[in-house]
């Protein structure tokens, strides 16, 4: 027995220091394309690498059950996963929910699959069908959402349609795994962005609710649509109903739609923010001493962006996001710097 699990121990320390080594050849996207992980997973394997050496390979928790989740929170989450994801054998069930601050070990969901008849991919897969058909308002849900199309920009006013996005920033010495989440006005260009050390849905409805909210509010812009990637802080898959994320824009009477890369519009939004945070934010990461200061740092910024930044494309290209939401709303509206400066997040 024990010289079973020292064999599997060391399997797993085997496997994921290859990936690390894959990671360093032929570079971190392509590791985690080959071996099905995220970014996040490949840094936090490769912090506890750099910190213990191959100890820190190791599994960190077996089986276990976070404080604020019950067994059957948990149990549940893993039949969900099924649901979307019904090739996926244990490990990859293990390192999904790891992602969304859920740890449990392959062993663990093993156990649920087996408790279920679930330990087979045949039967995974019949029972992902028959949860789907039976859960068809979620489906229907879900469907609305994919099909929803995005509302043609020039029939747009400001405030009425925006995008939000996170961008992972990968490893920070000290800090750990860093992602800039970021709200933006399709037709203004007007920003909200915060920085995070977790890539979940509490994060990005911190962001929506605590500051793209409130700084609508003041600007008299209320959004009919947020357009959002298909990333786990936003959507789970095809059970949309059970999402946080959108389950508090249907409670705000927000639509939800996907946005695609093709887009011109949208994808000049997103990359032109991301230009611009994402250069401002390496020079900061190199001077900045501590988290807070950071994090401070890139809020200055994001209120600089908005009141002195040209957009730099379209037809007011040459106005700064704060300038064209004045231009549409009249001269009452000012903008809520408490957003943005020395506020603790």
């Amino acid at each position: 027995m024990v010289k079973a699990f020292k064999d599997k121990e060391e399997a797993t320390i085997k496997r994921r220091h290859e990936i690390l080594l894959c990671g360093q050849e032929q570079g971190v996207s392509a590791a985690c394309k080959k071996y099905r992980i995220s970014r996040t997973l490949y840094y936090r394997w490769h912090k506890r690498f750099d910190e213990q050496g191959l100890a820190g390979l190791k599994d960190q928790v077996r089986h276990f059950v976070p404080p604020n989740k019950s067994a059957l929170a948990v149990e549940q989450a893993v039949l969900d996963a099924i649901v979307s994801f019904p090739d996926y054998g244990p490990q990859s069930i293990a390192w999904l929910l790891e992602e969304q601050d859920l740890k449990i070990s392959s062993s663990g969901v093993y156990n649920i699959m087996r408790r279920h008849d679930l330990n087979h991919k045949l039967a995974r897969k019949h029972y992902s069908r028959k949860i789907s058909t039976a859960h068809h308002q979620s489906a229907a849900v879900d469907r609305e959402v994919r099909s929803a199309r995005a509302p043609e920009p020039a029939k747009l006013t400001v405030g009425e349609c925006w995008l939000a996005w996170t961008v992972e920033q990968g490893y920070q010495p000290g800090i750990g795994n860093l992602y800039q989440y970021a709200v933006v006005d399709l037709i203004s260009g007007v920003a909200c962005a915060r920085l995070y050390t977790k890539k979940n849905a509490d994060c990005a409805l911190d962001l929506l609710l605590g500051v793209a909210i409130p700084m609508g509010n003041e600007l008299l812009m209320q959004p009919s649509w947020i357009m959002t990637p298909h990333q786990v802080e936003y959507t789970t898959g095809r059970i949309h109903s059970r999402h946080l994320y959108t389950s508090k824009l249907r409670e705000m009477n927000i639509k939800q739609v996907i946005w695609e890369q093709k887009n011109n519009l949208y994808s000049k939004t997103v990359q032109v923010f991301n230009q611009k945070s994402g250069a401002y934010l390496e020079s900061l990461l190199e001077s900045a001493d501590s988290f807070d200061a950071i994090k401070d740092g890139f809020q200055q910024f994001v209120r600089e962006y908005n009141l002195k930044t040209a957009l730099g494309y379209g037809k007011n290209s040459h106005k700064t996001p704060m300038e064209i939401v004045v231009d549409i709303k009249g001269p009452g509206v000012t903008l809520p710097l408490w957003s943005y400066v020395n506020r603790k997040y």
